[in-house]
């Protein structure tokens, strides 16, 4: 092992603090169930970890939501402390190193209903790998989950050496002493270089709009995922094969958008991959007519499958909540083959009724039998849906305790105060889902201003937010993307924000979801 414990990873520049709902256990039981795959719906004694935690923003908010006990490692300090102090405001119990997968590897450790590793796999050396998979070996359970997402080189086959160039310029021809800014240097060189033409670029039309699509993104972002020594690309049926040494068979995914035949494949690509008996190969053939350019999948150690009766059994008796008012939810969705109409006869009962309900949580079973026009398929369908688009979430099989609602309701305090200084966090914990539930910035003032201050009306809202962004040294966009830098005019904008949020019932779905005490 190399002596230096950044190991090759870039650690100048702190990660994101995004949130992936991928990492939540109970998210990754209910995909395993759409798959039919049996697993343990319990959580009493649920073991999770997370290998390579970033921030530790997804860790902490499912540690506080949930039933069991959460550890992970990320050996940069900085991310580690994060994540402690995270942790540290709800008072749950948490385990969360700055270690190195050897030091974890070595550790007295239980052992683990689930681990999980967020894209780290493309990102670290192939002896961090093989520790990995002795890792998962040592401490996984019979019937244990293990999430692993990464980079599909399908999807990045083309451009691979746009990469390499970004890279290779970055370590080698930067003059700049500032990370940020040897990220824009190395983009500036990567587009110019393109510019000229060279025959890679006429090979690969694309390779330009590559780059300029990475000078929009965040470079703390760039530096992470594309700038560490390390960095592959990996297909489908490599990563079967890696993970069958360790006794994982391959269960689904947690991208939802693969349970979209209809939207992203025409009827004779459908056909044609549905005549691919062995399905390993038939997921690898996906990937072909998909373009994947990451993938994320769930392997389990001790596959046993559901019959279709069971799984449509389980799927009746799971709950569901709704995340937005009827009258906000959009009418259509893309897919790979364009834009679809969502069939509102569907979507309309279904919107209105968990409306009628107050955004209670509602099971299939009940949906059925409160919207007889809707058979089971439908009602199945459109969840998944709603699910994929960020606007529903299936709900735990256990019952919410006391102390999980204590847990998550004071994270939740301490993301509506963190709100005054920065947009880092844009999700709240919930303990009814397991899950986190999208909240950016503003929506955060709001529920503060409400739950909080007791303020109701949107110029109450708006007035609120303003003394924020006045503190700040912020301006609030209007409608054509434009900073508005006059007063009377930056209220109304944000008086106007602040009837939508109230229309779209989130204040209501929030105490529902009891998100705050």
């Amino acid at each position: 092992m190399t002596t230096a414990w950044t190991d090759g990873y870039q650690t100048e520049v702190n990660y994101t603090y995004g949130y992936y709902k991928d990492l939540s256990p109970n998210y990754q039981k209910f995909c395993l169930l759409l798959n039919g795959v049996d697993c343990s719906s319990t959580d009493l004694e649920h073991m999770h970890c997370e290998l390579g935690f970033g921030q530790g923003v997804s860790l902490s908010i499912h540690a506080a939501a949930n039933i069991g006990t959460f550890y992970g490692t990320d050996f940069n300090p900085a991310h580690a402390a994060h994540a402690n102090q995270l942790a540290e405001q709800c008072l749950v119990p948490h385990h969360f190193y700055d270690a190195s997968f050897e030091e974890l590897l070595n550790k007295d450790l239980p052992m683990f209903n689930s681990i999980s590793l967020h894209g780290i796999w493309s990102w670290i050396s192939h002896e961090n790998q093989h520790i990995i998979l002795k890792f998962i070996r040592k401490f996984l359970k019979p019937n244990g989950i293990v999430y692993i997402s990464y980079n599909c080189v399908t999807g990045w086959a083309a451009n691979m050496p746009i990469r390499e160039l970004f890279h290779s310029h970055f370590k080698f021809n930067s003059t700049s002493t500032n990370p940020i800014q040897k990220v824009k240097d190395s983009l500036a060189f990567s587009e110019s270089l393109l510019q000229q033409n060279p025959n890679f670029a006429k090979r690969n039309p694309n390779a330009l709009n590559k780059v300029q699509d990475l000078q929009s993104q965040n470079p703390n972002y760039l530096i992470h995922e594309y700038l560490n020594q390390d960095w592959q690309c990996f297909s489908f049926q490599q990563v079967v094969r890696i993970l069958e040494d360790v006794k994982l068979t391959y269960a689904g995914s947690t991208d939802l958008n693969t349970k979209l035949d209809n939207i992203n494949f025409t009827q004779e690509h459908q056909t044609f991959l549905n005549q691919i008996e062995h399905p390993i190969f038939k997921e690898q053939c996906r990937d072909y007519f998909a373009n994947t350019q990451f993938r994320k999948d769930l392997f389990i150690r001790g596959k046993n499958n559901l019959t279709a009766l069971q799984t449509q059994h389980r799927l009746r008796n799971t709950a569901f909540v709704l995340l937005t008012a009827p009258e906000s939810m959009p009418k259509t969705i893309n897919g790979y083959l364009g834009e679809f109409n969502l069939i509102q006869d569907i979507y309309e009962p279904l919107g209105t009724h968990f409306k009628k309900q107050d955004y209670q949580p509602q099971t299939i079973a009940e949906l059925e039998k409160a919207i007889p026009a809707l058979n089971y398929a439908q009602i199945l369908n459109a969840l998944v849906i709603l699910c994929h688009l960020g606007l529903a979430l299936p709900c735990s099989q256990n019952p919410v305790t006391e102390e999980q609602l204590q847990y998550s309701q004071k994270l939740n305090h301490y993301i509506l105060e963190q709100a005054s200084y920065h947009q880092n966090y844009q999700v709240l914990a919930c303990a009814i889902t397991g899950i986190g539930i999208p909240a950016d910035q503003f929506s955060q003032l709001y529920y503060r201003a409400h739950f909080v201050d007791g303020l109701k009306t949107a110029k109450q809202f708006a007035e609120y937010i303003q003394n924020v962004l006045d503190q700040l040294d912020w301006k609030v966009l209007d409608h054509e993307g434009n900073a508005v830098a006059d007063r009377k005019k930056s209220l109304e904008v944000l008086q106007e924000k602040a009837q939508k949020f109230i229309q779209s019932d989130k204040l209501k779905i929030a105490k529902q979801l009891k998100l705050f005490a």
